[in-house]
């Protein structure tokens, strides 16, 4: 029925669209402020870039969205001519990607679709791209660049991937790039490149015909000769010397063992992933490749790619004369140091006489060994649901092992801590997650960065983790027919962590540039800004630059550390379609063996609210829009449960469309507006954020209408119908909860986090039914009438 009814829409928009004259004059409105509101840094030196990047293309004549003229003044009579024109069958593919019966799909197409008038369609012109064969200079000056840095770009046609030999060409510039970063890498880490802070390598599409491929590091304390000499010898070096066939064959291993993971994780393929591949390769003509299709083709073509032919790409590339330097800078001082052109072409010459010596691969240790406790057991036992069962471990460590109803063959294992960075000092809580980040490019015990991705692809896992202010959470994907490696990944995480000196010097040089630049990016210092308005708390303060220096990597690795220093505070979130006996013997071995450390880490306390009303505004944005954010915080006194905070969020659903529709949509001068309710379940408070971005001169009188809104929407309440708009969407998320590995292990997580009850999230379907029209009114009017203290906000242009 839902297909049925998408399919009419689609009908519907392909054939009958109105184009009525007030529905086209507030959508003007609409488009204005969102092009408005993307006027950002990244805007900036996009446009400053473009007439470089973009030369003798069509993409230089306008932006995606348009001119702006033309928005403000094209016609009902206009819009409708050109739908007519191009909104033809011939100039349309649908796709249908999901659980579905494709047969079933295929006749509401037919049925739908089959019936739109075919006239005849405009035609795409092609607008072949001239090449640039000269070398150009560019120099970007942005006050929000948060590091200066030096770029070499390329300029050549697009490989349209539709045979064998284009399907082996368009792996080798990918691998190409591939080599650059992980040699870069691998030289940043190991200490060989201290004058650069990072740097990659992009192919990115620059028209249907072209592409460009480019080459950029991040320059050390600003100093862009550095940065210059660091690219050239790396170039050089490649120029002379090319990559070795270890290299080489490190790389084909690993994306090969990637493509064979796709192969073999079906089940998990992202649905918006898949549509956009068909999307692609349709609207380029080109054929679409199953993820065994394009396995077993690399498998067999990738035999052809050697360091002889990429070396012979490589130089094509390099005496490409299409291309460009660029030199990103974020102060006229800067500016005025950048390198001349003279400067730059001197530099290449001496790089290019100049004997480099060969770049040595490292290798690959591809072992990780860990020390069990042959003492470790399981102590006790409690089944908390059907599915759902809660083990203790004599380290004290709790695991909640959830089955999961779906064929993924994916298993998720989450460690949550009950130490997050509110449990450091002032002096220290602001460089925690500086920490986490430098330890989740370290490597753990005896791999290093490089060897660790390379071992997690062959053994089909992934890691990542999160600190918040109460909780850090570590999370590891793996297979549940290759369990193992997910359960050692994590032990040594916690265990065996450790920091790549050079790597925490890289980050906390760009945290100190970052805090001398703030006054250059307003957004963030007006974030800041309100942070600090909302607490009366030292640790919401930045640190300063002699206390980012005293933090070293020592002091960092101990801090992360101590998040998870003690098993008894750390409770396991295990999900995934397998047995639990399957997994017992894992969980005792690893998680069991995980000993508690010598220096503990005491819980946090949650940030000391302010008590008085306050108001911020800031005269510093570069853009022509007003930021505006409104904070009301309410007192909740009691703890808040599953059920009131449902009926919240069924409140905050219609309050949002309410904002979306007399803000965005009828009043204009709005661009984005959105309504968000947290729940902070350890200060026993509830905050509401009204967020939006809107024309300067109207935003006082849009946050009163927003205001107003609210006002109206709780005297209103909810109806029967929103109601059951709310139940219907949450029953189906719910049904797909139960499929998914992810979304069930955070539903576990969020519960925990929330309610202290991993099992809290079991009663959410029956409390979806208990819900009334008059019970979520009532406590939306208990909870949200009167606000304790409100923080307003407003980040105006200079």
């Amino acid at each position: 029925q839902n297909l049925q009814q998408v399919m009419a829409i689609f009908s519907e928009w392909s054939n009958a669209a109105t184009f009525e004259k007030l529905e086209v004059d507030a959508e003007r409105g609409v488009i204005t402020e969102e092009w408005r509101a993307h006027q950002d840094a990244k805007w900036r030196t996009s446009q400053a870039r473009r007439p470089f990047l973009l030369a003798n293309t069509r993409n230089l004549d306008r932006e995606p969205i348009g001119l702006m003229d033309t928005v403000a003044t094209v016609t009902p009579a206009q819009l409708r001519q050109f739908y007519q024109r191009w909104y033809q069958p011939n100039n349309m593919t649908f796709i249908v990607v999901g659980d579905i019966d494709s047969k079933e799909a295929l006749a509401l197409i037919k049925d739908n679709l089959s019936k739109l008038p075919a006239n005849k369609a405009a035609e795409n012109r092609v607008w072949p791209t001239k090449a640039e064969n000269h070398l150009r200079f560019n120099i970007i000056n942005d006050k929000e660049n948060r590091v200066n840095g030096i770029a070499l770009y390329y300029r050549l046609p697009m490989v349209q991937v539709n045979d064998e030999q284009s399907f082996v060409e368009q792996a080798e510039w990918s691998m190409l790039v591939q080599l650059f970063n992980q040699r870069l890498q691998e030289r940043i880490q190991s200490g060989e490149l201290k004058t650069i802070s990072g740097g990659t390598a992009r192919s990115v599409k620059i028209a249907p015909d072209y592409q460009s491929l480019f080459f950029r590091v991040n320059a050390r304390d600003d100093n862009m000769q550095d940065a210059a000499n660091a690219l050239m010898a790396e170039l050089a070096t490649i120029d002379q010397h090319g990559f070795s066939a270890e290299e080489l064959d490190d790389v084909k291993s690993t994306r090969l063992t990637w493509l064979k993971n796709a192969v073999d994780q079906q089940a998990e393929r992202d649905l918006r992933m898949l549509t956009s591949r068909l999307a692609s390769s349709s609207l380029n003509n080109t054929p679409f490749l199953s993820p065994e299709e394009t396995y077993q083709l690399s498998k067999r073509l990738w035999q052809q790619i050697t360091v002889q032919s990429l070396a012979e790409k490589w130089q094509q590339l390099r005496k490409n004369q299409d291309a460009f330097w660029e030199q990103m800078v974020n102060n006229e001082l800067a500016a005025k140091k950048a390198l001349s052109p003279a400067a730059i072409l001197a530099l290449e010459k001496e790089y290019a006489n100049k004997k480099l010596a060969a770049y040595i691969f490292p290798g690959r240790n591809l072992s990780l060994t860990v020390d069990a406790d042959p003492q470790a057991e399981i102590s006790s036992k409690e089944t908390l649901a059907e599915n759902l069962t809660s083990l203790t471990l004599s380290n004290g460590a709790r695991v909640i092992l959830a089955k999961s109803a779906g064929e993924e063959q994916k298993l998720q294992i989450t460690a949550v801590s009950n130490k997050g960075d509110l449990s450091f000092p002032a002096q220290q809580k602001s460089l925690i997650a500086l920490a986490n980040k430098a330890v989740s490019g370290s490597g753990v015990g005896e791999l290093s960065s490089s060897s660790l991705k390379r071992w997690s692809a062959e053994n089909s896992v992934t890691m990542s983790s999160k600190v918040s202010g109460m909780n850090t959470l570590l999370s590891v994907s793996a297979r549940t027919n290759n369990p193992e490696p997910g359960f050692q990944l994590i032990n040594q995480r916690i265990t065996h962590s450790t920091i790549n000196d050079n790597i925490w010097a890289s980050l906390q040089n760009a945290q100190i540039q970052a805090l001398k630049t703030l006054d250059q990016r307003p957004a963030e210092k007006f974030a800041q800004q309100m942070y600090e308005t909302r607490y009366a708390d030292d640790r919401t303060k930045l640190l300063q630059e002699n206390q980012i220096v005293q933090f070293t990597a020592a002091d960092a690795l101990a801090a992360d550390r101590q998040l998870f220093s003690s098993p008894a505070d750390i409770t396991f979130v295990i999900v995934g379609n397998v047995s639990e006996d399957k997994l017992v013997a894992l969980i005792t071995r690893y998680l069991g063996s995980i000993k508690h450390s010598d220096s503990p880490l005491a819980a946090g306390k949650p940030l000391t609210r302010a008590t008085d009303n306050a108001s911020v505004t800031v005269k510093e944005q570069n853009e022509p829009v007003a930021q505006v954010s409104q904070w009301k915080r309410y007192d909740s006194r009691t703890p808040v449960n599953l059920a009131t905070r449902m009926a919240l969020d069924a409140f905050n659903v219609a309050l949002a469309k309410d904002l979306r529709v007399y803000i965005r949509e009828q009043a204009s001068g709005a661009y984005s507006v959105s309504s968000r309710l947290s729940v902070d379940p350890q200060a026993k408070d509830i905050s509401h954020l009204l967020a939006f971005t809107c024309q300067p001169e109207r935003h006082d009188e849009l946050l009163t209408l927003a205001n107003e809104v609210m006002v109206k929407r709780l005297a209103k309440g909810i109806s029967e119908q929103e109601l059951n708009e709310y139940q219907q969407n949450v029953q189906r998320s719910l049904d797909i909860q139960q499929r998914s590995v992810q979304q069930l292990a955070n539903t576990i997580v969020n519960s925990l986090i929330q309610y202290d009850d991993p099992a809290a999230w079991t009663e959410q379907e029956q409390l979806l039914k208990q819900m009334t029209v008059e019970n979520v009114n009532t406590a939306v009017k208990q909870y949200l009438s009167h606000p304790v203290n409100t923080y307003t906000g407003v980040l105006l242009p200079k």
